[in-house]
């Protein structure tokens, strides 16, 4: 059996070709064709870790058609406006970026919402833009170009790892029109509402129920049977001993005092305007706790944030708070776009021993909270804005769906002024199975269970996928 896997960025490298996935196909006699546009210091890390990947085909830059680029925008908009009346939720429109710099591209959106709102009004009518939309791409250049590799590969398969890339359209279409099975997985916990799945597949992958419930009502040109539960392989590595460095070890490379209770600071993108502000008074209110109780601040950063907003912070308090950067990478010095970044192999070393090591994890929303929870330990939620007329209200931010799938667990904790962040840390550090107690029951609603075995999963549906008439 032939599989192509299609990796648009290096983001998708660390969940599926850093884990098990690629041995569990291997072991289940696929040869394994990546199509990509990652840099060649990323396939080079890759290949360090496996050898079982027989081609890597680089899928050529190009710009989307203008047609096919208005009709994409209005296709996003014009769900996003169904998802919000499905869903009855009106924070569905965060996900439209009206903010943009440009006459064109402010152009572009307005358009997009005109017409998107009329579109939206005739669920056909969608259906029909994304019949448009994928035979513009099918006639693109680059669909010619790379037409030429998937006759000579003539895979069983073609998995796009990452369902928002417009750079796998042209691929998927075509694999379509020769009548080659098509699948996609799911990347992220949030992403089915957001309205950014390119095109339509023979098969769906996704993390739980929940998901495949909410992908099922907010798609329904999709037969259910087509979904598939198979979780997400990117917390097998927490279960991987090899990973795990002993505390004194890790602690002794980073400064910190193994003998001090460990606060993780996870940052979000600059997207999350108030992060330095919600350090700085985490900073602040653990630098009055009794010197011999205070606890120590371990601080990773995002790693597309490169914009230098805590560094007075971090000089500030350099006492109290240690730096554990993320190891990704780029080829080229200052060249980190979400394409051309990538994470080490050794990256995951370094996540899975900061979740280890650390005793509670503090943030606006992350979903550092789910990392922890794989070893049962305790998040803090941010729940204030540090702001008056916030730019981004925090009471929005958990209207956003993907949090509704607490429900009415306690799944974490919430600090719902400055004044409770010391108290609040404090109890979370004293009795960690008090804060968050339900973060397990969370964990299972969100990703299918056991988490060591999702690429087991996903490797038995496409096998059953490819042999089934």
């Amino acid at each position: 059996m032939k599989i192509i896997l299609i990796i648009p960025d290096g983001v998708v490298v660390r969940n599926y070709l850093y884990s098990d996935f690629v041995n569990e196909l291997t072991q289940r006699g696929f040869e394994i064709y990546v199509f990509h546009q990652i840099p060649n210091a990323a396939i080079a890390e890759i290949k360090l870790v496996t050898q079982s990947i027989k081609e890597f085909n680089f899928i050529p830059y190009f710009t989307e058609p203008s047609s096919a680029r208005i009709i994409r925008e209005v296709l996003v908009y014009a769900r996003l406006l169904i998802n919000k009346r499905k869903l009855k939720n009106e924070t569905i429109l965060y996900f439209w970026s009206r903010n943009q710099k440009g006459f064109k591209r402010k152009f572009l959106l307005n358009l997009s919402e005109f017409l998107g709102y009329f579109v939206s009004k005739s669920y056909q009518s969608i259906l029909f833009l994304e019949k448009k939309y994928d035979n513009l791409m099918l006639k693109t250049t680059v669909a010619k170009e790379l037409s030429k590799e998937i006759d000579r590969i003539q895979p069983d398969l073609v998995l796009n790892l990452h369902q928002r890339s417009m750079t796998s359209a042209p691929i998927i279409n075509y694999s379509k029109s020769k009548g080659i099975k098509t699948a996609t997985v799911i990347y992220s916990w949030d992403n089915v509402p957001k309205a950014r799945l390119i095109s339509s597949y023979d098969s769906y992958y996704v993390w739980s129920e929940l998901m495949k419930n909410e992908l099922d009502l907010l798609y329904p040109e999709i037969n259910r049977s087509q979904i598939k539960v198979v979780g997400t392989p990117q917390f097998e590595f927490y279960f991987d001993k090899k990973l795990h460095q002993t505390k004194a070890e890790f602690f002794e490379k980073y400064n910190l005092d193994v003998n001090k209770k460990t606060i993780c600071f996870s940052s979000n993108d600059t997207s999350s305007p108030y992060d330095p502000n919600y350090l700085e008074d985490l900073c602040e209110a653990i630098s009055k706790v009794d010197a011999a109780v205070r606890p120590q601040i371990l601080f990773r950063i995002n790693p597309f944030d490169k914009s230098g907003r805590f560094t007075s912070i971090l000089e500030q308090y350099k006492n109290l708070i240690f730096v554990v950067n993320p190891d990704w990478r780029t080829e080229t010095e200052g060249d980190a776009n979400f394409i051309n970044i990538f994470p080490s192999y050794n990256d995951i070393s370094l996540l899975v021993n900061t979740v280890l090591h650390s005793d509670v994890v503090v943030n606006l929303g992350s979903t550092m909270a789910h990392d922890f929870a794989v070893l049962n330990k305790p998040c803090l939620y941010f729940n204030y804005d540090p702001e008056v007329n916030s730019k981004l209200p925090v009471r929005d931010v958990y209207q956003f769906q993907h949090f509704r799938s607490m429900n009415s667990l306690e799944a974490v904790g919430w600090i719902n002024t400055k004044l409770e962040i010391a108290a609040k840390i404090l109890n979370a550090l004293a009795a960690p199975n008090q804060t968050g107690k339900d973060r397990t029951k969370w964990m299972e609603l969100i990703v299918n269970h056991p988490l060591n075995e999702n690429s087991k999963n996903l490797a038995n549906e496409l096998e059953k996928t490819c042999t089934s008439v």
